[in-house]
């Protein structure tokens, strides 16, 4: 039988609400994947919340030393979808609030139940709702979530992005992720996107290539130095020899540094002499876009990220073989991800 969980009084739709949610209910797989089939949600992102830059990463929030949680940042039209039913998802299906650090066999301060609000509406919401939801004594339990400030997101690894739907047939998604899916049709089939959530534009290596638009661009670039937006935003140019990616030597890939979209491979990566990092080739030829740039004089192929649209630098018809091609790229537009393992 299916738990009957009430929407809060807040529900209805309101467009001057912030369109952005940040949610921790276990593993962020699980409910990245319950989020992206609701009707108004534009974007998610799985990442880590509640610790330090220096951390969040996967390897270290594993130990459940660090802090964070398993979270998921969720882009939606509050004219479509309210941060309302987004909580009446989370509570009913998404996770267990009665779990305080695990989610099943998932165990660790990590996996831990939490609401990180974006502002002190979201958080004023987040607890009269739990406190409804006790009062009914649905759960059997008392709900256990916690509801704090949101001061930081950090997205994950970008194999841990869109990880259900590009990997359906994983034993744990089958066993865990699909069903949360399912019992989100079943429950709330008014709730779901027309189309079919999973069915969005991928690339040749498999990723997702939904392109971004600008308001979501620029409340994910909040956190960003002001340097990174100068590159990524305003067709800026960091000084040659100064980028902190030029002398990486370690296996990765090299991402986009806002929406984590892999560019360049470390195996592609070459010493042109340019005081710039230089690739010979993409990660995948649709991962970027090539657009004409006549600034400065000159007549120059500009490179930009083929999800967010944010600039990278330029390719040259000078590179080494077997392409020809160098691609000169500003280290504050990218972000290095070690080889995992």
């Amino acid at each position: 039988m299916v738990m009957q969980i009430p929407a809060p009084q807040s529900e209805q739709p309101d467009a001057a609400t912030p369109g952005m949610a940040v949610l921790a209910g276990g593993c962020f797989w699980c409910t990245e994947a319950v989020y992206l089939a609701l009707e108004g949600v534009t974007r998610v992102f799985s990442g880590y919340t509640g610790g330090a830059r220096e951390t969040a990463n996967y390897r270290a929030v594993c130990s459940g030393t660090t802090g964070h949680a398993e979270a998921v940042q969720i882009y939606f039209d509050p004219a479509r979808l309210s941060f309302g039913r987004l909580l009446q998802v989370f509570f009913a299906v998404a996770h267990d609030p009665t779990q305080r650090n695990r989610q099943g066999n998932d165990v660790g301060t990590q996996y831990r139940s939490a609401i990180f609000a974006v502002n002190a509406a979201q958080r004023q919401m987040a607890n009269d709702y739990i406190a409804e939801l006790n009062a009914t004594g649905l759960f059997g339990q008392p709900i256990v979530t916690e509801v704090s400030l949101l001061e930081n997101f950090y997205p994950a690894e970008d194999y841990h992005q869109d990880y259900a739907r590009r990997n359906p047939d994983q034993p744990y998604i089958c066993a865990v992720a699909l069903p949360k899916v399912e019992k989100l049709r079943h429950t709330f089939p008014q709730y779901l996107q027309t189309k079919e959530s999973w069915e969005m534009p991928t690339s040749s290596a498999g990723y997702d290539l939904t392109p971004i638009d600008a308001d979501t661009r620029a409340e994910m670039a909040k956190d960003l130095p002001a340097e990174v937006r100068h590159v990524l935003f305003e067709h800026g140019t960091e000084p040659p020899f100064c980028g902190g990616l030029l002398h990486e030597k370690e296996a990765g890939n090299y991402v986009c540094a806002l929406c984590s979209l892999p560019l360049f491979r470390s195996a592609n990566k070459f010493d042109s002499g340019t005081g710039w990092p230089s690739f010979w080739e993409p990660f995948a030829p649709d991962h970027i876009r090539e657009l004409t740039d006549t600034s400065y004089g000159r007549v120059r192929t500009e490179i930009r990220c083929a999800r967010c649209d944010s600039h990278l630098g330029h390719v040259f018809p000078d590179g080494p073989e077997p392409t020809g091609l160098r691609y000169c790229l500003n280290s504050a537009a990218l972000r290095f991800e070690p080889e995992a393992g």
